[in-house]
């Protein structure tokens, strides 16, 4: 597509045939560069463009160390993976340089080191984008997410909303906001735990986040909480698919609508264990849920005359 834009209008017209016989049959001379007619041996691009690699790799390292292109990129790295540094012991054939020349290589390292965060827009990014790396490899996130957190808090950082404020709590703020656009089950106090923040705080700049820039995420709902409790719980298929049942059957009788959505996952997957004779606890379901036991109690009493319906089914 580059290499298209790049030859001359009367080339793209007659690229793809030749304009004498009109042959679509054409051969191109890799030392010349012309696009020649098979047919007749017009030439019909005298100059073109390849976009080819010039060099031959029959591994992925291999192509790896010869490319001549960085890394793609990326909100997650402060300059977005464009940084330069250079190496103060060695010259450009590799020879060891005088101490005389490392040291003020040295010191000429300190300063293009400094000169990359001279703003303080630019620290508070360094800082943030670290502090949010750290979290979501302690939350397990794909690259993506991490990728859509910085982003946001990039947005946030250029909308003045982080002055005056803790960057540690938009920090997590931004990762919530990924989380929910992505579906992804991570709760408020798991990142909390993360980022070493109260519940409160993150809850804050959350809120801020969405009134600021008017934000409508998706809500959460119990039915993508069911693996993850049984992962954690060590629960067979048949408990998860029957609780999946009773939460369907519950969603057909508008009993999950404005109630906490992993209160009643924990619920629907503690009813299922009884059902199915699976031995545990209240609390056990209750504690990886991170919920309580009371909220799970008032979840029974709704849903215990959905029991009857599907022991009919």
């Amino acid at each position: 597509m580059f290499a298209q834009e790049l030859m001359p209008e009367e080339n793209q017209e007659h690229r793809n045939q030749c304009p004498l016989c009109k042959n679509t049959k054409l051969v191109q001379d890799p030392k010349s560069g012309e696009l020649i007619c098979e047919k007749c041996g017009l030439v019909v691009v005298e100059k073109s463009y390849s976009l080819d690699q010039d060099w031959r790799a029959f591994t992925f390292t291999e192509k790896q160390e010869r490319s001549r292109t960085g890394y793609m990129l990326t909100n997650t790295i402060y300059d977005q993976g464009l940084s330069t540094t250079f190496n103060g012991d060695v010259d450009a054939k590799g020879k060891k340089l005088d101490p005389e020349t490392q040291n003020l290589m040295l010191r000429l390292k300190k300063q293009d080191q400094r000169a990359k965060v001279n703003l303080s827009s630019e620290r508070n990014l360094k800082i943030a984008l670290s502090i949010m790396g750290k979290a979501c490899s302690e939350l397990h996130l794909p690259e993506h997410i991490h990728e859509q957190a910085a982003k946001v808090y990039r947005i946030t950082l250029k909308e003045d909303l982080v002055r005056g404020r803790s960057i540690d709590g938009f920090v997590a703020a931004s990762i919530l906001v990924a989380c929910r656009q992505n579906r992804m089950p991570r709760s408020i106090i798991d990142i909390s735990k993360a980022t070493n923040l109260s519940d409160h705080s993150v809850k804050f700049h959350y809120r801020l986040l969405l009134k600021e820039f008017n934000m409508k995420l998706p809500i959460d709902r119990p039915m993508k909480f069911i693996s993850s409790l049984s992962s954690k719980l060590n629960l067979n298929g048949s408990v998860e698919q029957y609780s999946l049942r009773l939460l369907h059957k519950a969603k057909e009788n508008n009993l999950v609508v404005g109630k906490n959505p992993r209160g009643v996952a924990a619920a629907v997957l503690y009813m299922a264990c009884q059902e199915t004779g699976t031995k545990i606890t209240q609390s056990e379901v209750a504690r990886a849920a991170k919920t309580s036991e009371v909220t799970m109690r008032k979840r029974f009493k709704e849903y215990e005359p959905l029991l009857a319906e599907l022991s009919l089914v």
